[in-house]
């Protein structure tokens, strides 16, 4: 069952795993994106019984910023979007766990919305230590079709209120939509976050140098534990 050649190695160190929703489908149209509790806690323990090192947001930002080496097999759970169903399955798993994961927010969004996590959820979650939070822009824009005045805006007001809130500074940026090119990816970096999540599929080669963003292997409702452990091992099923 488990007996794949793996990518992992001296230059293949780091999976992103991206997942949106965990709970109960809510959405037909978006079901895909809904992985159940009990599989995404079964994930979590299959991270855990092979082996992998599932890091914070900081210790990647750390390493990368410090020029410092990661665990081999190295793995950053990350959740787009802010939905409150992180706060109400994906969180206890943590916590039980002892796994940390990864929050990307539409700060603007954020407290909004009554499907999205409020402020005092993100605080109670931030104080945890188990969930970090970084940037998907103010509202969730497609970053490629907003002039460079509105993307600088998106990525600076997020940047604001998100290191207002923590009293830190926030250095990681995710795409929304995966909306990325020549002429939005500069932008990022000029206003001040150092690292950027993308959606292209695979695993990350360390030390990550930026000549393109990092990859993430995504996580879908349709897939059972095998697809999981190659999306874990390959960047892809």
């Amino acid at each position: 069952m488990w007996n794949l050649k793996t990518l992992f190695g001296k230059k293949y160190k780091l999976a992103v795993l991206m997942y949106h929703h965990v709970g109960p489908v809510t959405d037909e149209n978006e079901r895909k994106y809904f992985i159940s509790p009990d599989m995404f806690a079964r994930q979590v323990s299959l991270i855990k019984e092979k082996g992998f090192h599932a890091l914070t947001l900081e210790e990647v930002e750390e390493a990368f910023l410090h020029g410092t080496e990661i665990p081999d097999k190295s793995v950053l759970i990350t959740l787009d979007d802010g939905w409150l169903d992180n706060y109400e399955y994906a969180y206890p798993i943590a916590k039980e766990s002892g796994v940390p994961i990864t929050i990307f927010l539409s700060t603007a969004l954020t407290g909004c919305d009554p499907e999205l996590l409020s402020w005092e959820q993100v605080r109670e979650m931030r104080e945890s230590g188990l969930v970090s939070f970084a940037s998907h822009g103010a509202t969730h824009k497609r970053l490629r079709n907003l002039s460079d005045n509105d993307i600088t805006a998106e990525l600076t007001q997020s940047k604001q209120t998100l290191e207002e809130f923590f009293g830190k500074p926030v250095v990681s940026f995710c795409y929304p939509f995966g909306a990325v090119d020549s002429r939005v990816r500069p932008l990022v970096f000029k206003a001040g976050y150092k690292l950027d999540y993308g959606t292209r599929k695979g695993l990350n080669r360390w030390p990550w140098t930026q000549r393109k963003p990092l990859l993430r292997a995504h996580v879908f409702n349709d897939e059972s534990l095998e697809d999981f452990f190659r999306e874990l091992t390959r960047g892809r099923k």
